[in-house]
């Protein structure tokens, strides 16, 4: 049985081992950056709430090894630390002597200082893939959202990762960022993990017309990368949407939502559990301090669960004991 945990910081090869199939800002594969941000995410899982501070989360196979992780930012977007995007805008161009009606894109900066939960920072390693396991990174973490709701904020952010070069590049960068700041896109993917000024003195401020890209850069703009497109799909069913925004970086479409309205948010509720093994239906169950959550099946009885002995083995928890239940089928209400 899988399990996903709040990581410590015994898990940091593990990390840095899965950080390298993605290498992000929430993510990276430096040793001492991911040491950096578990101690950070120690302190987030005790109460802390600093800006752009992660929580981390790992998922343990059934021999215990770690294979996936995730993780939550609980704030992000301050005025110390600015959100920073472009918005997608539809243009439409007309001429009367011409006859000829042209629709553009039209990328304009923004920045907001109101904050945001994200989410992030998802890897699951190729051998444990296409086991409904990526859904169980996904969704634990809005389970946790929901048990802890006065930490998070209004709304929860996805910044999905859209294609890439084979070189690991973004083309967006190539055509627009490296020409206004001089740097390669990984130089500067780092450097925004503590310095965003750069984005807002550097980038140009008017309105920036897609049709003067290339078909390849084109082409990336508020697109889904292959590898993310499964984590699109289940953040649609969470009530996820595109918002017409992207990443100034890459390109990547930006996917938001009320955290209320958030499915997996607002059907978890806390029942006390009983050992007994059910042939009821799917659910994600969870105990606290620390978080551990696994998949099982499940039969709700008004404030009661019946959760299989092996399921409460797995979460460390006890007939009697208060736990979270978050349903996985759609008709469960």
């Amino acid at each position: 049985m899988y399990l996903l945990r709040q990581a410590t910081s015994s898990d940091l090869e593990a990390l840095v081992r899965l950080a390298k199939l993605l290498d992000t800002i929430n993510l990276p594969a430096d040793p001492d950056a991911m040491d950096r941000l578990l101690a950070e995410s120690h302190e987030a899982f005790e109460g802390a709430s600093q800006p752009d501070q992660a929580m981390f989360f790992v998922l343990e196979d059934p021999k215990g090894e770690v294979c996936g992780c995730s993780n939550i930012i609980a704030h992000h977007g301050s005025p110390e630390a600015p959100h920073t995007y472009f918005d997608v805008i539809e243009e439409d161009r007309y001429s009367r002597d011409l006859e000829r009606l042209f629709s553009h894109l039209v990328l304009r900066l923004g920045t907001s200082f109101h904050p945001r939960t994200e989410i992030g920072g998802l890897i699951l390693e190729p051998s444990h893939r296409g086991k409904g396991m990526a859904s169980l990174l996904s969704r634990a973490r809005f389970q946790y959202i929901a048990a802890y709701r006065e930490r998070f904020c209004e709304r929860i952010l996805a910044e999905l990762l859209p294609p890439f070069d084979d070189d690991g590049s973004s083309p967006l960068w190539k055509a627009l960022g490296r020409r206004f700041t001089g740097l390669d896109y990984r130089e500067a993917d780092r450097l925004s993990i503590n310095q965003k000024e750069f984005i807002e003195d550097l980038f140009p401020r008017g309105d920036i017309y897609v049709s003067l890209f290339d078909e390849e850069t084109h082409r990336v703009i508020g697109t889904v990368g292959d590898e993310t497109k499964g984590v699109e799909v289940m953040l649609r069913r969470e009530g996820f949407r595109y918002q017409r925004r992207i990443d100034p970086f890459d390109g990547g479409p930006h996917y938001g939502a009320p955290t209320d309205r958030v499915r997996s948010v607002r059907l978890t509720r806390s029942c006390r559990a009983i050992a007994r093994a059910s042939g009821g239906r799917s659910a994600l169950v969870a105990a606290l301090e620390p978080f551990r959550s696994v998949r099982s099946q499940v039969e709700l009885t008004g404030l009661q669960v019946c959760v299989p002995p092996d399921a409460l083995a797995r979460l460390q928890a006890s007939e009697g004991q208060d736990l979270l239940v978050t349903p996985l089928e759609e008709n469960i209400s």
